[in-house]
């Protein structure tokens, strides 16, 4: 699956992330127990580096029309040269309008 990251307030995408895998922890992460887990060619989809707004919310839009607010976690190079990391989703992933 794939995801679009938008800073919160802007429309311009500032990631495509080419894979996604949603992951829900166990009772020990109360607070946010929902992370993503992704994979992408290149974490910038624009002039914005991705990873200096660490701090930030941004919103995800999954390629099903689910959407939900995180935060950049982790992110890091595989062996391969893409970026992969972890997003923590801030609250539940919403279902698309017409669903």
């Amino acid at each position: 699956m794939q995801a679009t990251m938008y800073l919160e307030g802007k429309d311009k995408p500032v990631s495509v992330l080419d894979e996604v895998n949603v992951v829900e922890m166990n009772d020990n992460h109360t607070a946010s127990p929902m992370r993503i887990l992704y994979k992408s060619r290149q974490l910038n989809a624009s002039k914005v580096m991705t990873e200096l707004f660490r701090d930030q919310k941004m919103k995800l839009e999954l390629e099903d029309g689910r959407t939900c607010q995180v935060v950049l976690q982790h992110s890091s190079l595989d062996s391969a040269g893409n970026a992969v990391g972890v997003l923590r989703v801030l609250d539940a992933l919403t279902a698309p309008a017409g669903a």
